[in-house]
């Protein structure tokens, strides 16, 4: 039974090593989008989502020992079989019902979902369905539950701005969810309050978002699988002790008893037998170690083949990515080249229109210039023409008129 225990153990935590993997090596390049607290005056602006985690996931170790401690006192000490029972069921499905809520993802939801279930167990405890269910020892049970409820409001008033704010928080998120929702046995059957925490988030805005890395998400595995395992011993006990409950009847433990010391006996003498044989102790032994190291092989290359798998499909679509972006590059490369050369054309086009229509102008204009010249040759050579013949025909009449009229000088 405890080998097979510690195998299924073994294969679980290989599994939930492969799966972090995986998400977390999808999430390595994400990062964190920024945090918008105006919607949320509640929480402080400078409260910090790792360390509320940590102590969350701290509280979840205060309350599976709690827990555990009363009920295994109450298991002692009651004489009724009834008492015992339910005892015994508190620590088996209220430590496994925290330990899930604590180790959510989001920490403040971890936070409410915590808070929601310690409330839950102490209006169980004080005024619900099991308010009798421990019968004189019903006053232990609730001042553990309301210890706890006091633990983790100090958990969550270490991220609000005040004590008011902090009830307003407890007041909105948790009561409407208790008054809706209360448990109705030791089972703990509950229905978890994170579908309404995610619409109240919607609506108000998210507030503590985190991307984590490869080595965040295994810690976080690691410290979930610590938990477990260490919840594990105690949880399996429970069980059996629980089966054995349902299974023998109260007014046969002690007659039960009896036969387990003769078995006992058998058992011991039976070890004595054993001790004589040390090689099937080994042979056992060796069987252990070679399924763990079997088991511990396959995680190794469950994880491998994922991760070349994923290295390989992101080259891909690196190298798509890239081809793509070639491609687009000399389609827009060609395009500018091609409008390029037809701007070039019209712009030559209407530069030789221009040109020739500047040249006919300038040749228009020469002629003109040119009939001016000779106009004005012309005109000037005719005036000179004129002077030149009335010079010639006027002469004589001149010398004539200025020998008559000029008077003459004495000899």
């Amino acid at each position: 039974m405890r080998r097979f225990v510690v195998r299924q153990a073994l294969v679980a935590a290989a599994g939930g090593l492969v799966i972090a993997s995986i998400s977390a090596c999808a999430g390595l390049n994400a990062k964190p989008e920024p945090v918008d607290l105006r919607k949320w005056p509640e929480i402080r602006t400078d409260a910090r989502p790792e360390v509320l985690k940590a102590r969350v996931r701290d509280y979840a170790v205060t309350f599976a020992a709690e827990v555990d401690l009363a009920a295994m006192s109450i298991e002692r000490r009651a004489v009724d079989p009834d008492v015992r029972r339910r005892a015994l069921l508190w620590r088996l499905r209220a430590i496994p019902e925290m330990r899930k809520a604590c180790f959510r993802p989001e920490p403040l939801g971890a936070l409410i979902d915590a808070w929601t279930l310690s409330r839950q167990m102490e209006d169980l405890f004080s005024t619900g369905a099991a308010a009798k269910a421990f019968g004189p020892f019903q006053s232990e049970a609730v001042d553990v539950s309301r210890r706890l409820v006091s633990h983790v409001r100090d958990i969550s008033g270490s991220i609000t701005v005040s004590s008011d704010a902090n009830d307003r928080l407890e007041r909105d998120l948790i009561d409407p969810w208790l008054t809706a929702h209360p448990l109705q046995d030791v089972e703990f059957v509950r229905e978890s309050p994170m579908v309404r925490f995610a619409e109240y988030v919607r609506a108000r805005g998210d507030v503590f978002q985190s991307v984590g890395g490869l080595e965040e998400t295994l810690l976080d595995l690691s410290q979930h699988t610590q938990a477990y395992l260490n919840d594990l011993p105690r949880l399996v006990r429970g069980e059996v002790d629980l089966l054995r409950a349902d299974v023998v009847p109260p007014d046969a433990v002690s007659g039960t008893l009896a036969d387990m010391h003769l078995a006992a006996a058998s058992v011991d003498r039976l070890a004595a037998t054993l001790e004589k044989v040390p090689a099937l102790v080994q042979s056992e032994r060796q069987l252990v170690l070679d399924d763990i190291d079997r088991q511990r092989t396959l995680s190794l290359q469950a994880i491998t083949a994922e991760r070349e798998a994923f290295v390989s499909a992101s080259f891909r679509e690196i190298d798509a990515e890239r081809r793509f972006l070639l491609e687009y590059v000399e389609a827009q490369r060609l395009a500018t080249m091609e409008w390029a050369i037809e701007q070039r054309r019209d712009t030559l086009a209407t530069m030789h229109t221009e040109m020739t229509t500047a040249l006919a102008a300038l040749r228009g204009e020469r002629v003109a210039a040119a009939n001016d010249v000779r106009d004005i040759v012309t005109s000037v050579m005719i005036r000179v023409l004129l002077l030149l013949v009335a010079l010639v025909v006027l002469a004589p009449l001149i010398a004539h008129a200025y020998v008559r009229v000029w008077p003459r000088r004495p000899r």
